[in-house]
């Protein structure tokens, strides 16, 4: 079951599972089509569902779900002028005080050709997107060597907090990416808090996981 953790009549904030695409090509199971079976499961089928944005298979946490056209237009909107405010939490190896003091972080990422997967270019580099994101230390494990970091996203480009997080020498913790894991299986990145405006009535919406999963 996927959990619902806000909902009104145009839009739901749910929590998806690692592992689990927030959107697949038909047949195959994805965070759009559970919801879409377990709406329809409960009575309530939806006869319009997407996600206003997506995070990767390995992140788990928030994401905001449309149930109405217009409402997705509005949200959409607001993604697009920065209205909505994301929070993530990750583990990050070594000691990452230093690297958090220099913030916000900025650089420029450019997709690497033929692979999914991007990197940090300089400005002038062809296809070069500029990344910002405000990072805050939480704490730091001695015996892991590995440290707990906040990050709030200002733009929202390919892998954008993997990449830079790894470009300042801390890796997400189960990125085989950006980092040294096997696989992905255990990327410890956690799309923790959302904040935006309700399509329905313009009130302002704060939702928060309920719970770390570290």
């Amino acid at each position: 079951m996927i959990e619902i953790l806000w909902a009104s009549h145009s839009c739901v904030v749910v929590c998806k599972p690692a592992g689990l695409p927030t959107t697949s090509p038909p047949g195959t199971p994805c965070l759009q089509s559970q919801l879409r079976e377990q709406f329809a499961e409960a009575g309530n089928a939806a006869s319009y569902l997407t996600a206003v944005h997506r995070l990767d298979r390995p992140v788990s946490g928030l994401v905001l779900i449309a149930l109405r056209k217009k409402a997705a237009r509005l949200l959409s909107e607001q993604f697009r002028l920065r209205r909505v405010q994301k929070k993530y939490i990750a583990v990050v190896e070594g000691d990452a005080r230093e690297a958090c003091k220099q913030e916000p972080w900025q650089d420029h990422l450019a997709k690497t050709p033929d692979q999914a997967r991007a990197e940090v270019v300089g400005p002038e580099t062809v296809d070069a997107r500029a990344a910002e994101t405000k990072v805050s230390f939480l704490d730091y494990d001695a015996t892991l060597n590995r440290s707990r970091i906040e990050l709030r996203p200002v733009t929202g480009r390919m892998h954008q907090l993997r990449i830079q997080s790894a470009h300042r020498g801390h890796p997400i913790v189960g990125d085989p990416l950006y980092g040294s894991a096997a696989d992905e299986s255990a990327l410890q990145l956690v799309a923790a808090q959302l904040s935006f405006r309700d399509p329905t009535n313009g009130r302002a919406v704060e939702v928060v996981l309920p719970e770390l999963p570290f």
